[in-house]
């Protein structure tokens, strides 16, 4: 059997899904495979950003490959979940399915987060890079009190993070972020000054542990309060984990040394189209490597 009849009884096979929640749980198995310290409870925000960004290849019943393109708004989308078993990889199917799912970005601005050695692959598919981000691992050893300037956000603060949030990021993210800081398994702290927010911090239970990010602060001196009242709800022993963007200004780089964390890979933010006005000086901690 030659390669173009092998790749047309391929192609007869192979279709393309909109996955729902529930056929997605086994996308967040792969990923869990991978050791991606997936967020108990992200794929039910992801989901409510932009239900029909979850795309699954299969070959006639057998799902075997993954992504979301996820549109924020109608200028922005932000691609994640790429995701291939390792059975079915070198065969095509990642990248077959890639091409089709982006066209539900259209021409949006589209970014992502790559791994490091994808990133050429990323960029033959026209996604430029803009900079690096650092996974950060560490065990808490200790009991971190919050420091008395840092409140819990409530329900009702919603609204004002999200306009802090699309202050930073360049990016109004309502729909992220209205459940992102609260829930069973969520804790958000904020500080304000003068009645205005002046930093946020998210942690969250995840797979492995809890992962911590967003972090937003207007000043270096904020980083490590937040940092302390997230850590506060981590009992001794716990896994946390955050992705740190490389800057110029390393405070949570440095803190995250300090308190005993270790980078365990890194990452690449690429961009299809102008980046958002991202304010670096505000953005210290990423919310989500799947949804940026």
């Amino acid at each position: 059997m030659d390669i173009v009849t092998n790749d047309q009884e391929v192609l007869s096979a192979w279709r393309i899904e909109n996955a729902d929640l529930t056929q997605w749980q086994t996308v967040l198995e792969w990923a869990g495979n991978e050791g991606w310290d997936m967020g108990i409870g992200d794929a039910d925000v992801f989901f409510e950003v932009d239900p029909q960004g979850f795309f699954i290849g299969y070959l006639d019943d057998e799902p075997v490959a993954a992504i979301s393109v996820v549109n924020f708004s109608s200028s922005f989308c932000f691609v994640g979940h790429y995701l291939v078993p390792p059975k079915f990889r070198g065969q095509g199917h990642g990248l077959r399915l890639c091409l089709s799912a982006l066209r539900h970005g259209g021409d949006r601005v589209t970014g992502l987060d790559g791994i490091l050695n994808q990133v050429e692959n990323y960029a033959k598919l026209g996604f430029v890079g803009y900079r690096n981000t650092e996974r950060m691992v560490g065990m808490v050893h200790q009991d971190y009190p919050c420091p008395e300037e840092i409140e819990p956000v409530h329900a009702s603060d919603a609204d004002d993070i999200v306009a802090f949030d699309t202050s930073c990021t360049g990016v109004n993210r309502g729909a992220l972020l209205k459940r992102w800081f609260t829930g069973e398994t969520r804790h958000g702290f904020l500080i304000r000054h003068g009645g205005e927010i002046q930093g946020v911090i998210s942690v969250r239970q995840s797979q492995d542990g809890y992962r911590i990010g967003p972090l937003l602060a207007n000043s270096p001196d904020l980083v490590e309060p937040l940092l302390q009242a997230a850590l506060s709800v981590v009992s001794p022993g716990g896994q946390v984990a955050m992705d740190v963007p490389e800057k110029a200004d390393r405070t949570l780089l440095r803190l995250a040394e300090q308190y005993g964390f270790e980078s365990v890979f890194q990452t690449q933010r690429m961009y299809i189209g102008e980046p958002p006005q991202e304010q670096e000086h505000q953005v210290w901690c990423i919310a989500s490597l799947e949804l940026g």
